[in-house]
């Protein structure tokens, strides 16, 4: 088993239809908007929650599974020629994010048809440009509602 870092073995689309959350097209793919050289960092995460169900005849507190809700925040470069990702992502943006954490089969680790990646759909709720300072590249961070549970191993279909 080897561990790689994302540099150059990760594709990040946008779109705003898929075919299926579960099994986005080749051509969904090839219609998004490649955000991959843009990104600096992507938290795409879904987290559970618990429920506490105490009983008076025991000290141990049991719980059983509750809710689940996902976060999607990510960072972005800015570009003096092409701002494609500022220009993709204005608030209240409906959308899905394709991510191939491991890359695909397609050129520039672009996935294609078989290859397995997260779908994730969003409601972008706010685009904040980072802090202006002294010798720093201009970046922004782009928050976003997750309305329908993400699927982190959709196959795409072809």
């Amino acid at each position: 088993m080897a561990r790689i870092i994302p540099n150059e073995n990760s594709w990040i689309g946008f779109t705003p239809t898929v075919a299926s959350v579960s099994a986005p097209t080749a051509a969904n793919i090839t219609a998004a908007v490649n955000l991959t050289p843009y990104v600096i960092s992507i938290n795409a995460s879904s987290r559970g929650n618990t429920v506490p169900t105490p009983s008076f005849d025991s000290l141990f507190e049991t719980s059983i599974a509750g809710t689940v809700q996902a976060t999607f925040d990510a960072d972005f470069y800015r570009d003096d020629s092409a701002d494609l990702a500022w220009a993709t992502l204005p608030r209240a943006t409906d959308g899905f994010f394709i991510i191939s954490r491991f890359g695909g089969a397609g050129a520039d680790h672009k996935p294609i048809a078989l290859d397995v990646v997260e779908v994730w759909p969003v409601l972008i709720v706010s685009r904040t440009m980072a802090n202006m300072s002294n010798n720093t590249v201009l970046t922004f961070t782009a928050s976003a509602s997750v309305p329908v549970e993400p699927v982190e191993d959709a196959v795409v279909a072809a």
